[in-house]
């Protein structure tokens, strides 16, 4: 989201990044601006108190879209050309500095607050943004079932502005394409044909984006959300307000009513909208229509004729947000996220801290308006040349800060001193008679409790943690390949299957070691997110059917009967899914979830008994409250500050498919010993870090149980 802010004399401003419009000076678009940003704060702030306050982005694009569109037609009738120099060399001077400065000051704060492993994410973060592809980027990890959970980035708003660069890189280049064309042909009415030719043009923009955002949002809504696509005709709608005649036929009470109307068609929709409103989809057209309506009855061009909303909006106050409100969008959100994750949310949440938050934001709103915003648009920046130099100097400056921060986290990520890993012999648990993979898991809840310092070699090292995630190869199903991929000892007559989701595919070092070693091919059939049972799932993303988890599950059962495996080894979480008994989707919380998954388990066991000579489910890895890795770089931690308490839900799981497998014959091994003693869950066993993030085995502590794992199994 970016602004064109003016002064006393300017012409209009915008949503971020929007420039004086054709007629005037008009202070109710200041007041829509206004209205904008303070349903985003304010929903941003008060969680729940405005569900539907992200409805002020659309706002923006809407009015972004109408004073972009005013500017350069005016400069086309005015010159009877458009320059694409100049309109990008006002862009940058209006929207890169402040910009700039945000993301500089969210990575320092960080880099001094944060835990490192957050960080380095930050990091990426922020080169995404700075070459205008954060929404790109926010897509990505939205879709990444791996990074579910993980607390939002603070630089995550820069995704409206990487939209609104993107929709303007297309749309001024349309237009002047369209004049050269138009002039080439030597028409004697070249405005008025101009107009009649790009509002063709924008109208089928509207209408292909429109349907594309209505397909998108039911097939994928994360990646529709975040879609320059999907968000075109929020953009093109406000460009077609600037295209559209003087309304002069409008009498004043006509223009009231629409102004009213569309008043309560913006604050309708940020009231009644919810998170779970498919977004943007057709739904974003209400808070379009609305500031569309807004736009066009302020519009009369005639004094003395402004409406009652009209007034209303012009108010100084709302003015003044107005000019502040490209400043108040880029800092709301690093000071909320950065606030929040250093008070933690219970003391965030407190009224006293959340009015000295606002007060923080505006505050610094203020300054970045009047030393950045007003510097760089009014002083010597106004030069095209020098203008043009913003953007690759902030690229520059921007880059160097990121490869900097990024030394300093990998140089602390590795500066522990030299501490020793943590042996059974050092810390001599009780119950000397256990295996030595259970007493390192003791003697380490012991070095834990002792607060013995983090040691200096782990295994996995803490820098990419978050990338420890077992390879599948060409096997990757939730691309929809329908390879086969053997691993361990390819050459081998014996076979295990792996079958389940993300907590198998974390398991499959394991038996590919095992396979290795003790002569088995094995086939990983995992596919993450997507449940071991017989059930039909509900996708987290769309809360339909889970078309694509159906189809692997249904392929999965199908190449377990061809491959006659020696055994199958399963090992899931579940999610929602529908209720045989009453057709309604239900979660772990509702009535009659755990007497389906059984019904679900016991169907799913009994079908692979018949083509598998064994069936094993492996389950009980702890979830954690916590990622570990986050733990381990947050400041300078003992073992004992990460070690937690395994979540109560996934032993309940646990217990429930360990159940159903004994009611149907197959085996089951209770991973838990492996992980946790005594009520804990150290964070390093050993030297390993077990977890890559709160649920999820790393590759190298899943080699390292291959041995216990085959014993339980009674492979060797």
């Amino acid at each position: 989201m970016s602004a064109e802010a003016t002064g006393a004399t300017r012409t209009t401003a915008a949503a971020p990044g929007s420039p004086p419009g054709s007629s005037g000076f008009r202070p109710d678009i200041q007041g829509i601006r206004a209205l904008a940003v303070l349903l985003v704060v304010v929903n941003h702030l008060f969680p729940g108190r405005l569900a539907g306050g992200f409805i002020g982005v659309d706002v923006f694009f809407v009015v972004s879209g109408f004073l972009i569109t005013s500017l350069l037609l005016k400069e086309g009738r005015r010159e009877g050309r458009i320059s694409l120099v100049d309109f990008y060399a006002r862009r940058a001077r209006r929207i890169i500095p402040a910009a700039a400065v945000v993301t500089l000051a969210t990575v320092l704060v960080a880099l001094l607050t944060l835990p490192l492993l957050r960080v380095k994410d930050i990091l990426s973060d922020a080169v995404w943004a700075t070459f205008f592809a954060a929404n790109v980027r926010m897509a990505r990890v939205g879709t990444d079932y791996f990074a579910e959970g993980q607390p939002p980035s603070p630089l995550r708003h820069y995704w409206s502005l990487a939209v609104e660069e993107q929709f303007y890189l297309v749309w001024p280049a349309l237009l002047v394409l369209l004049l050269v064309v138009l002039r080439r042909r030597g028409d004697a009415e070249l405005d008025r044909r101009f107009r009649r030719a790009a509002s063709v043009l924008i109208g089928v923009v509207i209408l292909a984006s429109l349907a594309w955002s209505v397909w998108a949002t039911y097939e994928s809504p994360v990646t529709a959300y975040f879609s320059s696509f999907t968000r075109a005709y929020e953009l093109g709608a406000g460009a077609a307000c600037a295209l559209l005649p003087r309304l002069g036929i409008l009498t004043r009470l006509a223009r009231n009513l629409l102004g009213g109307a569309g008043l309560l068609l913006v604050v309708y929709t940020a009231l009644t909208f919810t998170g779970s409103t498919a977004f943007p989809s057709w739904h974003a057209a209400l808070p379009v229509l609305g500031t569309v309506a807004l736009i066009v009855a302020g519009g009369s061009g005639q004094p003395g004729q402004e409406t009652a909303v009209g007034r209303l909006l012009s108010l100084r106050p709302a003015v003044v947000i107005g000019d502040w409100s490209y400043s108040l969008y880029l800092w709301h959100w690093p000071v909320i996220v950065l606030l929040r994750s250093n008070l933690g949310g219970e003391r965030f949440g407190t009224v006293p801290v959340q009015l000295a938050t606002l007060a923080l934001i505006f505050l610094l709103s203020w300054a970045s308006y009047r030393w950045i915003e007003n510097p760089f648009r009014r002083g010597t920046w106004r030069r095209t040349g020098r203008s043009l130099l913003i953007y690759p100097v902030s690229i520059a400056t921007v880059v160097a800060a990121v490869l900097v921060s990024n030394q300093v986290v990998r140089y602390q990520l590795g500066e522990f001193d030299d501490n020793p890993a943590i042996t059974v012999a050092e810390y001599a648990p009780d119950g000397a008679g256990d295996d030595e993979y259970v007493a390192l898991v003791k003697a380490s809840v012991a070095a834990a409790k002792d607060g013995a310092a983090v040691p200096s070699d782990l295994t996995p090292g803490l820098i990419d943690l978050r990338k420890q995630t077992a390879s599948l190869g060409d096997c990757d199903y939730r691309t929809g390949t329908t390879k086969l991929c053997a691993i361990g000892d390819p050459d081998a007559d014996r076979s295990i299957v792996m079958l389940g989701d993300s907590h198998a595919r974390a398991l499959s070092p394991a038996f590919e070691k095992i396979g290795a070693e003790l002569g088995y091919r094995v086939y990983v059939l995992v596919y993450s997110g997507c449940s071991a049972t017989s059930l039909t799932q509900i996708d987290r993303e769309t809360d339909r059917a889970w078309e694509g988890c159906e189809d692997f599950k249904e392929f999965a059962l199908g190449t377990i009967e061809d491959l006659q495996p020696d055994l199958t080894v399963i090992g899931t979480d579940v999610g929602r899914f529908t209720d045989p008994a009453s057709g309604r989707t239900v979660g772990g919380d509702d009535p009659g979830y755990f007497e389906a998954l059984d019904q679900g388990w016991r169907e799913l066991f009994t079908t692979l008994l018949e083509s598998s000579d064994r069936v094993a489910v492996v389950g009980n890895t702890p979830k954690l409250p916590t990622e570990v890795g986050t733990c381990l770089t947050d400041g300078d931690p003992d073992l004992g500050d990460c070690a937690f308490a395994p979540g109560p839900y996934s032993e309940r799981v646990a217990k429930a498919s360990f159940a159903a497998a004994e009611a149907v014959g197959a085996d089951r091994v209770n991973a838990k010993r492996w992980f946790c003693a005594e009520g804990l869950c150290p964070a390093v066993v050993g030297s390993f870090i077990a977890m890559r993030d709160s649920e999820h085995v790393t590759p190298d502590y899943a080699r390292w149980l291959a041995t216990p794992l085959a014993e339980a199994l009674d492979l060797r």
